[in-house]
């Protein structure tokens, strides 16, 4: 007897199985189309970024300019091809600020700013960020936090940071643009120094953006 159940106990595990194996084969395959259309929309996205990156560091500077150099030359090529706009409404925009920094935020904002050649200074730490790891490959992060330089007040605001011999520097093309007329205030400045600092509200609860290409 004790047998018997066994034998109907192995026979209605074995249904479930089946019948579990057919509703994933029903399911599963919606969810991996799903999957593979978003990575491919995603890597689509990459080399869109690449090339054009790509394209425009080709054009700015030269193969044999040291990093710095290179560096420089796109970070005046940001701020004299760029226009910056505090009320940019853009639909990426929008969708940043609804979302709270959604994943992959930085490619778009740096293809918007590319096409439109204006943006907020997320678009312009976006871009320059792009742009220098492309030239100097050094290693670069979008950094979003606050900042008083340009009114005094705390405000939302991004830049970049580039490790360079084991110091991270300050790269703020928006804010040297608007508030030091281009004058590389805000080029390639050691993090760590009391100007920066005080600017960029001692870093508190800064939130970064490694950038890969």
């Amino acid at each position: 007897m004790i047998l018997n159940r066994m034998k109907l106990l192995v026979k209605h595990i074995g249904m479930l199985l089946i019948a579990l194996s057919l509703m994933s084969g029903l399911a599963y395959p919606a969810v991996q189309n799903n999957m593979v259309t978003v990575r491919a929309a995603a890597a689509s996205k990459n080399k869109t970024v690449e090339k054009k990156v790509a394209s425009i560091v080709k054009t700015q500077v030269a193969d044999t300019d040291s990093k710095k150099t290179k560096l420089k030359k796109l970070f005046t090529y940001m701020q004299k091809k760029y226009d910056f706009s505090s009320v940019f409404k853009s639909d990426y925009f929008m969708k940043w600020t609804k979302k709270n920094a959604y994943k992959g935020w930085e490619k778009d904002f740096a293809l918007e700013m590319f096409k439109d050649k204006k943006g907020s200074c997320f678009h312009y730490a976006a871009a320059y960020a792009y742009l220098a790891k492309k030239a100097a490959n050094y290693k670069v992060r979008i950094a979003v936090g606050k900042t008083t330089g340009f009114s005094g007040k705390e405000q939302d605001h991004a830049w970049v940071e580039i490790r360079i011999k084991n110091q991270w520097h300050i790269f703020d093309p928006n804010m040297d643009k608007v508030t030091a007329k281009s004058s590389g205030k805000y080029f390639m400045k050691k993090r760590s120094s009391k100007s920066m600092k005080k600017d960029y509200n001692q870093f508190k609860n800064v939130k970064y953006i490694t950038v890969v290409l």
